[in-house]
């Protein structure tokens, strides 16, 4: 087994590692890359991790925003509208509720079900999105579209509430999104946002966390710090109802004064070195066993099997029954469900979320696996 990975005091990089962009029905390519590297660094003046992308990688990642494709997007198709979607939208509404304003924009709004939802409840919310497939969607659903990258300028006069769901991770120089964010506002106005939580994988060192589309993974503190520095006040970071992520709520007052506690030390602070335990734990266990093990939660598990070149010799098992029989870019072997399990009650599992774990593990044992061939990254 060759090692396919590189980790040093203030990076890690894997050298090749699946672009899943998309999920599709067979395992033809586009002209967009089936794999890239990826390595990360940590911005610690925010105190948060960076993927840093080339020249390259960011052009095959501004192509596969543009294009009509289904970049993780939460849509009826996806599976998620009545978890994560549902959970997000209700905190849209909640907010929205709470501040009551009249221009209301949504960056980053990919299918609009958030403009459709909080349309619903009488509020109307222009979309900005520079991708196709947002194109498509305005047009199916009627709501009104911005098709390029959010922009202050594009904005007609100053906005009363700007919120985005799935972006704030997505987005390069993320400090100066949120001052573009902030210009964009009126005084009083709001900035509210829903994103990844990394703070539990940045503590343990672990890798599942990586994406070529997450170029940011994000702890509270490190939201605090982003957020006061583009000038935002009274700041709310609370954990998502669903899944591992933040509820993020900030004010435009240009009157009010708030600091944040930042004696605290750094939250990235020995993720490297923890990093580096957890790749050779994973090595000397794929070496062993892994190779015949199955994948549960095949995003999370793809940079491990990565690591140590494996691009569709295992099986990759998924709960969302929408994902059955697809194929993510750059694995070869399409995605399973626990219905295809049957009756292989000596199959391994390797289950790649955190998050998720105790709840799949529960599911795997109904299905007559033993504890003692359910693995972790936490556990082996």
């Amino acid at each position: 087994m060759t090692q396919r990975w590189n980790v040093q005091q203030d990076y890690l990089e894997i050298t090749e590692m699946p672009f899943y962009w998309r999920l599709s029905d067979t395992t033809e390519q586009s002209r967009i890359p089936a794999r890239m590297p990826i390595t990360v660094t940590c911005r610690e003046e925010y105190d948060y991790l960076e993927f840093c992308p080339t020249d390259s990688d960011w052009c095959a990642l501004n192509d596969a925003y543009r294009q009509n494709a289904n970049i993780g997007f939460v849509n009826p198709e996806s599976g998620q509208i009545e978890t994560y979607g549902s959970s997000v939208n209700q905190f849209f509404l909640d907010v929205v509720v709470a501040y009551s304003p009249e221009k209301i924009y949504e960056i980053g709004c990919g299918a609009g079900f958030s403009i459709e939802f909080l349309k619903g409840h009488g509020f109307n919310v222009t979309g900005i999105d520079p991708s196709e497939y947002s194109l498509k969607w305005s047009k199916k659903l009627g709501f009104d579209l911005l098709n390029e990258f959010f922009d202050e300028q594009s904005l007609t006069g100053k906005a009363d509430f700007i919120y985005c769901n799935d972006v704030f991770e997505h987005v390069p120089k993320v400090d100066q999104f949120s001052k573009a964010v902030y210009a964009a506002l009126k005084h009083g106005g709001v900035f509210c946002f829903a994103t990844t939580n990394s703070t539990q994988s940045i503590r343990v060192g672990d890798i599942s966390m990586l994406e070529h589309q997450h170029v940011n993974m994000f702890t509270e503190r490190s939201i605090h710090l982003l957020l006061l520095n583009a000038g935002f006040r009274d700041i709310k970071v609370i954990p998502g109802s669903y899944g591992n992520t933040f509820h993020v709520v900030a004010l435009k007052n240009e009157t009010m004064k708030q600091t944040y506690e930042n004696s605290k030390s750094m939250e990235c602070e020995g993720f490297f070195e923890k990093a580096h335990q957890k790749l050779i734990a994973f090595g000397s266990f794929y070496e062993k066993i892994g190779s015949s093990c199955s994948y549960y939660v095949p995003l999370r598990c793809i940079p491990y099997l990565a690591s140590v070149g494996c691009f569709g010799e295992c099986d990759l098992y998924d709960s969302n029954l929408s994902w059955r029989g697809k194929y993510i870019d750059g694995y070869t072997r399409p995605i399973k469900s626990l219905p295809d399990l049957k009756s292989e009650v000596k199959s391994r599992f390797f289950i790649g979320s955190l998050t998720f774990h105790d709840e799949i593990k529960k599911s795997l044992k109904t299905q007559g696996i033993g504890d003692e061939r359910i693995y972790s990254i936490s556990s082996i």
